[in-house]
């Protein structure tokens, strides 16, 4: 009976902060509603006015390019290139992209060198559908005459 009755307290006190949050406090910390496409048309001044930097991103789209930066654990940083698209009529595809930087040994085994035949369900590969949350840093880098939104990458997840 005790435990029972300890255990209701503590699962009472941990939930107790997480009913003090609700969907303005979600908004002030996420833009739930940026996509890469929406990313890609925005220049620095024009995510500064819509309150962009410094919150999360919570972007989906396909892995189209993976450059490892610093291959070994320690210092592990990759840059992967995010890509999404949509049809304009029935024959031009248009791409919108950024590039997203994961550091620190944390990802060292979600992103390796070669693609496995049997991937982990949290390993990333290139053509990978994904799920990510990140900030925005800057944007820069003229890729085929277009600059690119640089991100901090926090959590990917593969969408298989």
């Amino acid at each position: 009976m005790k435990r029972k009755a300890l255990t209701l307290l503590l699962a009472a006190a941990l939930a107790a902060p997480l009913a003090a949050y609700d969907r303005e406090d979600f908004d002030r910390i996420v833009d739930f509603a940026t996509n890469v496409k929406t990313l890609d048309g925005l220049s620095t001044d024009q995510a500064r006015q819509r309150g962009l930097l410094g919150r999360l991103l919570l972007l989906d789209g396909t892995v189209a390019a993976l450059q490892f930066l610093d291959p070994e654990e320690a210092g592990f940083a990759v840059e992967m290139e995010l890509a999404a698209g949509e049809w304009i009529g029935l024959e031009e595809v248009k791409i919108y992209r950024c590039r997203v930087r994961f550091q620190g040994p944390a990802f060292f085994r979600q992103f390796p060198r070669r693609a496995p035949k049997n991937p982990e369900p949290s390993q990333v590969a290139l053509d990978d559908r994904v799920l990510v949350v990140a900030k925005a840093v800057r944007r820069d880098g003229e890729e085929a005459g277009q600059p690119l939104w640089l991100l901090q990458g926090l959590h990917v997840r593969p969408l298989r």
